[in-house]
């Protein structure tokens, strides 16, 4: 016979209204639903099944748990209380599994409203079975106060031993964005993804190592001491690395320790930040008997284990190196152009060895910014032009055709030389920014005065230009221009124009003025004007940038309003952040 359930009114116990709450805002669908995953984790749940439905459609979104529900009782006095602290009512651990508690003010259940038009609570807990609906609507457009607002709350028997919440959400929100299962497992991955005896589901499938953005490994091999052993894991893409990353060991399911990275974080092979990025696992079987009495580790002096660490090792490791050689094909793509230019000043017998080289460096740095390493490959390039590179080098060459001894020490002056040259550039590059500096510093200082300084060293305008450079044919343009422009009584208006060559067909044109001069509209609309006339001696696919350098802008031009292709900068900002750049690099090689 099917229950009668008995309907009632419930209220909200808090003292402020739900409408400040209901704006604590969520920066996805998929972190909302995550708020409801967590009071299942507090509610002691072994499992939370999370149904999305097809985009463009009506149905609900459902989050349904094993936990330990609430009675009625239970839910008028705990669910319904939003005001309070829920660690201070309940303990920091729950009554059974003894989790760390993550719910604290109470406001996560309404998480579900920030998608959601209503949301239905049902709950099941020591044969009774609670349902209340909260209608958003109700709720923030009434004016009465929050505990005034009647809620639709009903109560019925429920079968012994059932329990568990469901939360359905309806009318889900059009102006947020669907929430997608690709998306949700990448949010609750790294949180929920190892916890034993907590499983979630999402459209019926558990979490796993493949729902961590990246490339996913799944290799199964039989050892000879610990038997069938599958290692599952991926290398995390982004910068973003896991929370616990590592291979975690599982023996017939269970958790063994904590992650670990198998002596990969000692590797020199690897960055230590790229090491960081794996998250997996190493299923093993039959092997209880060499894990510790609390399972805390394996027996490390085990064959089975010796076996394991060298296996792991030895294929997360080509997967690193090869995921390592990848990004840095992209990173020195971007660079490539200046790249080769600096190469091709190299007598051809080095030229391989400054790839090498360069390869090393790049890697040292491993996902850094793009500036700091355009500025880490300007520095390197202009440190191999240098007689003490080369000399180590030669004499690595004539060790490697004799005895072991000298080449391994050539090999280790030659990391030496490697930073030490660097380090003399950058600090070369500072010296060279001081002088500039004081150049720009002085009352007197014309704008032919900083062009003839800053026409070899276009690093110093930052990363975007360091790869551009001004050729004779460039020049000629320029002068041709402003010669057959400005002479006669014309001659003092002369403009002082470098015009660089980036990438084919990127051009970019900088006119300098006095240090002492702040650029006006007057200033920007006359560079327009000259990059016009320039653009007619160019190729028609030429797209040319204009940077206006000087004491910076007047306060009456709003630079939002400047062309898009039109940039402003001051001396003294330029030397600022090429300064801060190098200081950060002298350090880094310093303390390496």
């Amino acid at each position: 016979m099917a229950s009668i359930y008995m309907g009632d009114n419930a209220h909200f116990s808090v003292s402020t209204r739900l409408t400040r709450l209901l704006g604590e805002a969520y920066r996805s669908s998929e972190v909302a639903l995550k708020e409801l995953v967590d009071n299942a984790w507090d509610a002691d749940a072994s499992n939370v099944w999370i149904s999305l439905p097809s985009m463009f459609t009506t149905e609900p979104v459902v989050v349904r748990d094993d936990g330990s529900g609430m009675t009625a009782v239970e839910m008028r006095g705990e669910y319904l209380n939003i005001a309070g602290d829920k660690r201070a009512r309940a303990g920091e651990r729950t009554p059974l599994h003894k989790r760390r508690v993550k719910g604290r003010k109470g406001i996560g259940k309404f998480a579900g409203l920030a998608l959601a038009g209503r949301m239905e609570v049902e709950t099941v807990a020591r044969g009774r079975r609670c349902s209340l609906v909260i209608d958003k609507k109700e709720l923030t457009e009434n004016s009465a106060d929050l505990e005034t607002v009647p809620l639709s709350f009903a109560e019925a028997p429920s079968p012994e031993g059932d329990k568990g919440t469901t939360v359905t959400l309806s009318g889900l929100d059009c102006r947020i964005n669907f929430p997608t299962p690709e998306r949700l497992r990448e949010v609750l991955i790294y949180e929920y993804g190892r916890e034993d005896g907590f499983k979630v589901h999402v459209n019926g499938v558990p979490l796993s190592v493949e729902n961590v953005p990246g490339k996913t490994e799944r290799i199964s091999d039989t050892l000879p001491a610990a038997g069938p052993v599958t290692l599952h894991f991926t290398v995390a893409s982004g910068k973003k690395s896991p929370r616990s990353p590592g291979i975690i060991l599982k023996v017939n399911g269970k958790a063994v320790g904590r992650p670990q990275l198998f002596g990969l974080e000692e590797d020199e092979e690897i960055p230590a930040k790229l090491v960081r990025k794996v998250y997996g696992e190493v299923e093993l079987t039959d092997l209880e008997d060499l894990v510790t009495a609390d399972w805390g580790s394996m027996v490390e002096n085990s064959k089975a284990f010796q076996e394991i660490r060298a296996f792991v090792a030895d294929k997360v490791k080509k997967e690193l190196k090869a995921a390592h050689a990848r990004e840095m094909s992209l990173q020195k793509a971007r660079l490539q152009k200046r790249i080769n230019e600096r190469l091709q000043q190299l007598p051809e017998n080095r030229r391989q060895f400054a790839r090498d080289a360069l390869d090393r460096i790049l890697k040292r740095f491993y996902q850094e910014s793009e500036e700091r390493i355009a500025v880490i490959a300007d520095v390197a390039l202009d440190a191999m032009e240098h007689d003490a590179y080369w000399a180590v080098l030669e004499a690595i060459g004539a060790s490697s055709q004799g005895d072991v001894h000298s080449f391994a020490e050539s090999l280790e002056r030659f990391g030496l030389v490697e930073l030490s040259t660097m380090g003399q550039q950058a600090t070369r590059r500072l010296s060279f920014l001081d002088y500039l500096d004081q150049l720009v510093g002085k009352p007197a200082t014309l704008e032919k005065d900083v062009h003839k300084a800053l026409e070899k060293s276009l690093w110093v305008l930052g990363r975007d230009y360091s790869v551009m450079s001004s050729n004779s044919t460039l020049k000629r343009v320029v002068e041709t221009y402003c010669d057959t422009r400005f002479n006669g009584s014309r001659a003092a208006k002369r403009p002082d124009l470098l015009l660089s060559q980036g990438f084919p067909g990127a051009y970019l044109l900088i006119e300098f003025k006095r240090p002492s001069h702040p650029i006006n509209r007057d200033d920007v609309a006359q560079a327009e004007k000259y990059r016009d006339d320039l653009s007619a001696q160019l190729p028609s696919n030429a797209s040319i940038d204009i940077m206006m350098v000087g004491k910076g802008r007047v306060a009456s031009l709003d630079v939002r309003n400047l062309p898009p292709n039109v940039t402003i900068q001051s001396y003294s900002a330029v030397i600022s952040s090429a300064r801060s750049e190098l200081e950060w690099l002298i350090e880094t090689l310093g303390t390496g």
